[in-house]
């Protein structure tokens, strides 16, 4: 573990940020000046459960858990999260731990939560290695009324796309050259202004802290350079979503080897791998609530888009659910559903319950996909054997709802407050009058 305060000190740090996820996903915290360093890494940092129980709009959920007399619980630093925010200056970063008052373990902590299941697998001589793959659109505002424009039309993968705004571009190597997150590439993606990077692999807990850390410095990239970056799951819908892939390999206890794909490219999946994947279906559904947690983001994942909407797995096919990509090395496990109105905590953790069920109960994975699954229409699949995803946030929920191994893994608290705050949110979003109706029906009726 690292020795925080001699690290800040050497730093030259004079504000910390204490940071925690709500469980709707937002980044949240304090800064703590230079002479409170001390009390905050050893005392932790107060903030009310009331919090836990917000949705967005900073109201509670409908029969909130925590509410105003509920207490609080300790945002507790982390030193292996520290990070230095490279364009903010003198200042840094440290994702916390949330422990009850008493500093003692809380079950309401999504960190923990991860940690936990990540040591499920370590006792079976497993270690997990993550990487985060997020698409992000990059907007403008128009001057005569509050909608947005994409800041180009550059087609995918252009390098136009990318040379057109090159000093921004230079800002954004900049921050990540002098942060932990080391960028592998930087691709202009499919829609207008849509772009996606991707960074090394890492274990479960460092991985989702450079996901935190990546998105919220782009969002203050694009902020300081007069830009809205937007990772929303379908800003408009004439244009492409942004998704959030998730790449997982399963490697030995003393990480030399990987153990999830195996040589033959017509046959990738090992034993162990086939398991993992068939866990990853068998709980596809449930884990559409976590990873698509959000009233848009079924307006993303539709047949015959580039989104997976069935539940099935194939070879180099990026129309499936959980694809196997690549030859030789570069195998693994992709997850390609997920978007980024997520608590990356809260996800992952579901994640890696639904493949630890797959082994430790030696499921059967189907045979593979190589067809385009996202042709395949609702009312032609074949004898229900590709199932199809939840078309919408309260049927994903109510499959949630029944999964004991995701409850198992979440904990109590973390499992009914989520749903709670995702339900309100359903009934917000329904009850709200939208101005396609007022189009449809006010003059017409």
């Amino acid at each position: 573990m690292k020795d925080i305060e001699n690290i800040l000190n050497t730093d030259s740090i004079e504000k910390l940020q204490v940071c925690y996820n709500d469980y709707s996903g937002r980044l949240c915290g304090k800064i703590v000046p230079k002479h409170k360093f001390h009390s905050a890494i050893k005392n932790g940092i107060v903030f009310a459960k009331a919090n836990l129980s917000f949705g967005l709009d900073d109201h509670f959920a409908d029969n909130a858990k925590f509410l105003a007399n509920t207490g609080d619980f300790l945002a507790t630093p982390d030193p292996d999260s520290y990070t230095i925010l490279p364009h903010r200056i003198k200042t840094a970063r440290v994702n916390s731990y949330m422990l009850d008052n008493d500093k003692s373990e809380w079950e309401g902590c999504p960190r923990t939560r991860l940690n936990k299941i990540v040591k499920k697998f370590s006792s079976k001589g497993i270690k997990i290695k993550i990487s985060f793959e997020p698409e992000f659109s990059l907007y403008k505002k128009n001057v005569n009324n509050d909608d947005y424009s994409p800041i180009s039309n550059d087609g995918m993968f252009t390098i136009s796309g990318l040379d057109r705004f090159h000093g921004f571009w230079e800002s954004f190597d900049k921050i990540f050259s002098r942060s932990q997150i080391k960028i592998e590439q930087l691709g202009k993606e499919y829609g207008p202004g849509q772009y996606e990077a991707t960074w090394m692999y890492d274990n479960p807990i460092k991985s989702v802290d450079n996901y935190i850390n990546y998105k919220d410095f782009i969002i203050s990239l694009a902020r300081d350079n007069e830009y809205l970056a937007t990772f929303m799951p379908k800003p408009f819908a004439h244009l492409p979503g942004n998704g959030l892939h998730l790449h997982i390999s399963l490697w030995d206890q003393n990480e030399k080897k990987e153990i999830s794909c195996k040589e033959n490219d017509n046959d990738p999946l090992s034993d162990i791998g086939k398991n993992f994947v068939a866990g990853l279906l068998k709980n596809a559904h449930s884990l559409t609530s976590l990873g698509c947690a959000s009233v848009n983001s079924y307006k993303r994942i539709l047949p015959g888009s580039w989104s997976p909407a069935h539940i099935c797995w194939g070879i180099e096919n990026r129309s499936v659910l959980v694809r196997i990509p690549g030859k030789g090395e570069r195998k693994h496990i992709e997850l390609r559903h997920g978007d980024n109105i997520i608590n990356p905590h809260i996800y992952l953790t579901g994640v890696l319950a639904a493949g630890f069920e797959g082994i430790d109960k030696a499921l059967n994975v189907q045979d593979p996909v190589d067809i385009d699954a996202g042709q395949i229409s609702d009312n032609k699949i074949d004898n229900n054997t590709i199932e199809i995803l939840p078309r919408n946030l309260t049927e994903a929920l109510s499959f949630l709802k029944k999964n004991q191994i995701i409850r198992e893994a979440l904990g109590d608290i973390i499992f009914e407050e989520f749903i709670k705050i995702k339900e309100t949110e359903i009934r917000q979003y329904e009850q709200h009058v939208h101005p396609w109706e007022r189009s449809r029906y006010m003059e017409n009726f």
